[in-house]
């Protein structure tokens, strides 16, 4: 790589360096790797462009990666989950170990502490 090149893209290869490095840590906590990844120095050499050379893997592994890629699209289309508080007053129903419902009304409620009183129990 000319120098002038390389200094050109000082700023892209350090960035495709970090950006491997994080897509490899990534893959590790989804419990799989990539065996050969690497930075394609040579594409960089005559064009300046940085690619990231995925290579080539077992079935298993992209089998793992198409699974932990459909979750993550996923999890991004389901609306995250809002927790939900009780307000004294509101009634709310139950359920007892069999499975049978019970109504029953929150007394106090905080957002650490709820106090329900079943209905028809005073």
């Amino acid at each position: 790589m000319s120098s002038i090149l390389r200094r050109i893209t000082a700023d892209d290869r350090r960035e495709a360096a970090s950006v491997l490095d994080d897509f490899k840590v990534a893959l590790a906590t989804a419990g799989t790797e990539l065996p050969s990844t690497g930075i394609d120095w040579n594409c960089a050499s005559v064009t300046g462009v940085i690619l990231i050379d995925l290579g080539s893997a077992p079935v298993s592994v992209v089998t793992k990666l198409t699974d932990v890629i459909r979750d993550g699209v996923r999890a991004r289309r389901e609306p995250p989950q809002v927790a939900w508080y009780p307000r004294a007053g509101q009634a709310v129903t139950l359920n007892a170990a069999d499975g049978a419902p019970l109504a029953a009304e929150v007394v106090v409620a905080t957002r650490r502490l709820v106090t329900i009183r079943l209905d028809g129990h005073r």
